[in-house]
């Protein structure tokens, strides 16, 4: 699958469980977390996208999830339309 700046990624059926078990943190100093880069269910309805590089995540799906995220009182969520740039405001997207 080709994402992004025409990344490359390689999609790979797997529950929590296992998906938590291959990239424990440490493996790359850059990057410390043990979630898998791209994350979504067999049906498709949501996205959640970590970019290796990125220290913020992309999250889509239904309107009612995308709001109760943008609601979250611990979170610092902020919507973006489709074909817009989701960088966060202060970061530099490269």
């Amino acid at each position: 699958m080709t994402l992004y700046s025409g990344w490359h990624y390689v999609l790979v059926e797997a529950g929590p469980e296992q998906a938590a078990t291959w990239r424990q943190s440490g493996d790359w100093s850059f990057w410390t977390g043990a979630l898998p880069n791209l994350m979504l269910p067999a049906d498709r309805s949501w996205l959640v996208s970590t970019l290796w590089d990125d220290d913020w995540s992309c999250i889509g799906g239904p309107a009612e999830l995308v709001t109760s995220f943008l609601r979250h009182p611990d979170l610092r969520a902020r919507a973006a339309a489709l074909g817009h740039d989701a960088t966060p405001p202060g970061r530099q997207a490269f």
